[in-house]
């Protein structure tokens, strides 16, 4: 099952929307990706899986934003503890 969220650039805060799967749980939005973390592409048919989080390009269709790079990052567990990647 898939959901259509949305976050805020947090550089200029124009709103985006991504679908991705529902299972995938966010840890938070950052201006630069978190260390050893490996960040796929928007994609308008998922494939997150595999990926840390998603890089966010901050350009819409309507031309708007700031054309900077925002992260966002999933929730991620070695042996059942959440990995602390700051």
């Amino acid at each position: 099952m898939t959901v259509n969220v949305t976050y805020e650039c947090p550089y200029c805060g124009v709103i985006h929307s991504v679908e991705r799967d529902a299972y995938l749980d966010d840890k938070s939005v950052t201006k630069y990706p978190l260390r050893e973390w490996e960040y796929a592409n928007p994609s308008p048919v998922g494939g997150y899986e595999d990926a840390d989080g998603i890089a966010i390009p901050c350009v819409t269709e309507d031309e708007e934003g700031c054309g900077l790079t925002f992260y966002l990052n999933f929730l991620q567990y070695d042996d059942g503890r959440e990995v602390d990647a700051w």
